[in-house]
């Protein structure tokens, strides 16, 4: 059986592979908006297939390497194991730079507008279930804002950026391991999907 462990050897070949081809390709995404279209793939009720997104996540390169290719899947078994499994954690803290949540969050957003358009469409949904669904891609998209337009939601409102940050990180870290649960029950209900 092969060994499909997500290895620092891996995420090195992804950065190296992912930034040579944003020279040609400005629309490649960075490892960490990766990161987050893939968890958004992962949680979709269309059952991607990894040619569909691993074409899309290299702009269409048919002559990519089988060991690029092996890493682009380990880190898509990785993020699929801890959805699954282990439990989703956000892979950024606080203290990370607002470049890396930033770049999550809108990866993570890129990555589910497909289904959840198709979802919020749906009349069979429940409106508690559409708040929900809205609310957790919210919270798990915050960090795609730029950083001078939280400062000013943070004046008009009268809280310290800090401690908004704060609270909104701790909201994202509590919906993101239910956020797969969350959008089977929306689809199932949605009555697009079978089980």
């Amino acid at each position: 059986m092969m060994d499909f462990s997500y290895q620092p050897a891996h995420e090195a070949l992804l950065v190296n592979y992912l930034s040579q081809r944003a020279q040609t390709y400005p629309d490649v995404l960075e490892l960490k908006s990766l990161e987050g279209f893939l968890f958004a793939t992962i949680c979709s009720p269309d059952g991607v297939e990894p040619e569909a997104w691993l074409s899309h996540v290299t702009g269409a390169d048919e002559h990519v390497s089988e060991d690029v290719v092996f890493a682009f899947l380990a880190l898509h078994h990785h993020i699929s194991e801890q959805v699954f499994s282990n439990g989703f954690a956000l892979p950024f803290d606080l203290s990370s730079l607002w470049s890396d949540k930033q770049l999550w969050s809108t990866g993570f957003l890129h990555g589910c507008q497909s289904y959840l358009n198709k979802l919020n469409q749906s009349d069979s949904v429940t409106d508690e279930l559409k708040q929900a669904l809205v609310t957790s891609t919210e919270l798990l998209g915050f960090f795609s804002l730029q950083f001078d337009q939280v400062e000013v939601y943070c004046k008009s409102i009268e809280v310290a950026i800090e401690t908004f940050i704060e609270q909104q990180y701790q909201l994202a870290s509590e919906v993101a391991p239910a956020y797969a649960e969350l959008i089977e029950q929306v689809a199932l209900s949605s009555g697009l999907y079978n089980e």
